[in-house]
């Protein structure tokens, strides 16, 4: 039989499904799947519920990050706050708690960015991008109870600085940090 790579449109075929792991957070799973050239493999997935994160940019044009150490790549991280979505609830209100809850910053005038998978290629993670102005409207924190949260405000301009020279490495937060200032869109800086 002759092998296409066009055969099926390169789509690949689910045989069977094992999870490995299961918390409320995110499982693992492994898949048994047939490639469109017949060979069968095991692929590993990462599942997750999703998680929405919000670019919130202070009157003054700071804007609002989260320091944060970050156990999977063993470093500390500055990051857009953002959390889990629960099921069945909109990812603007997980933004507007999850600023809340890590900063103690209200979340006003909040618009989308973009809704985009992290990782296709690993995980079923999807990030529900978003931007606010942020109002301080508290100074005590709620933090989930393994966040260990720092506050940082940072000046848009800086921010973006950091993300380009790769000293903030969180995609979804450079994505962020970028669309916000207008840089994404072809910008030569922030706006």
């Amino acid at each position: 039989m002759a092998y296409s790579r066009d055969e099926e449109g390169g789509r690949w075929r689910t045989l069977g499904r094992e999870y490995l792991y299961e918390s409320p957070w995110c499982s693992f799973r492994v898949d048994g799947v047939r490639l469109p050239n017949g060979a069968r493999i095991e692929y590993g997935v990462l599942e997750s519920a999703g998680f929405a994160a919000v670019a919130p940019v202070t009157e003054s044009g700071s804007v609002v990050l989260v320091r944060q150490w970050r156990q999977p790549v063993e470093v500390f991280t500055l990051e857009l706050p953002g959390g889990g979505v629960e099921s069945g609830e909109d990812p603007r209100e997980a933004v507007r708690r999850e600023l809340l809850e890590e900063t103690g910053y209200q979340a006003e005038d909040i618009s989308p960015l973009a809704t985009l998978h992290t990782s296709p290629g690993r995980a079923t993670e999807v990030c529900h991008l978003f931007q606010c102005r942020a109002v301080r409207a508290i100074s005590r924190l709620w933090p989930e109870p393994t966040e260990f949260i720092s506050v940082v405000e940072v000046p848009l301009d800086e921010a973006v600085g950091r993300a380009l020279s790769g000293e903030i490495t969180a995609a979804t937060t450079v994505l962020g940090l970028l669309m916000v200032s207008g840089f994404a869109d072809g910008g030569a800086g922030c706006a």
